[in-house]
């Protein structure tokens, strides 16, 4: 019998571990993003040999595909199993290409695939954000040059608790008298960024224009050769500042994570507005995944 738990912060090296076997550069495979957004979702979670898995029973006793490495068959028979003996048929969300490939050949006939396009992950490489060359992003180096126009300005890394008040001050001005439940639920999951920032491995900093903070991000490294990107947010009306700290934090991360090739900038949750503005910067990769529903 499966023996499913809420997620703890000392599960977190077992998780890596297993979710860098998987040799998928996901931002659904980050164990930070299970963690901080654990009050939204209430993500539960069960290890099986080399394998973790993640259920969602509040949205219908979804699982996530078992992530790791070895067998995957009998791991999957006792999620069959599980989710019959609750008179319910399996779904599996978060398959990539990668998963696919050893899903389909032993349970492709069981199940019907259906392709997210929502929760693709946009990848780009380091060089591509970090330098901004060529006439494709020649509109993103103008966007830095009116961004320069309007004052001085400064990148900074946030590196200790001071730096941490700072950005949880810009926080708090760029979510105020915002009412939208979902953004309730983003800047509780930044909170949990914040309170767990060194535990968690976190990787940001803050944009100021004339002394003032205008733009935070943050990032986690996914695996060995990515970053994934989760939050980056911008007072409205401050030109450029989004294309400004999305250079400027790429520049840091390849100063301080040398080995990094990828930025993983998540998925666009099917959001018109923040589709076009991923697409604008041309990804190399479009990470699709897919759900898994036993017919």
């Amino acid at each position: 019998m499966l023996e499913f738990r809420p997620v703890r912060l000392d599960d977190q090296d077992f998780a890596k571990t297993v979710i860098c076997s998987s040799g998928c550069h996901g931002a659904d495979y980050s164990f930070a993003n299970l963690y901080i957004w654990r009050h939204a979702y209430e993500p539960e979670i069960a290890f099986i040999g080399e394998r973790m898995i993640i259920r969602m029973p509040k949205y219908g006793y979804i699982f996530a595909y078992p992530k790791g490495s070895g067998d995957v068959k009998p791991i999957i028979d006792e999620l069959l199993e599980d989710a019959h003996s609750r008179d319910q048929k399996l779904i599996m969300r978060g398959l990539t290409p990668k998963t696919l490939e050893e899903f389909e050949p032993v349970y492709g006939d069981r199940f019907t695939i259906e392709e997210n396009r929502e929760d693709a992950d946009y990848i780009y490489t380091v060089e591509k954000l970090r330098d901004l060359r060529g006439r494709k992003l020649s509109s993103k180096r103008n966007h830095i040059k009116h961004f320069e126009r309007n004052g001085e300005w400064e990148f900074k890394l946030i590196e200790n608790g001071e730096d941490i008040d700072s950005a949880r001050a810009f926080v708090a001005e760029f979510y105020k008298e915002k009412g939208d439940p979902d953004l309730v639920k983003e800047a509780d999951a930044i909170e949990q960024m914040f309170e767990n920032y060194e535990a968690l491995g976190f990787f940001g900093g803050l944009l100021y224009q004339n002394g003032e903070p205008v733009a935070f991000t943050a990032a986690t490294q996914l695996d060995q050769l990515t970053m994934d990107v989760h939050f980056e947010k911008a007072l409205p009306g401050v030109e450029g500042a989004y294309t400004m700290i999305n250079r400027e934090f790429v520049r840091a991360i390849s100063e301080k994570f040398p080995d990094v090739e990828y930025i993983n900038r998540e998925e666009d949750m099917g959001l018109e507005g923040l589709r076009k503005a991923k697409e604008s910067y041309h990804p190399d990769v479009l990470l699709m995944k897919y759900t898994a529903y036993e017919k």
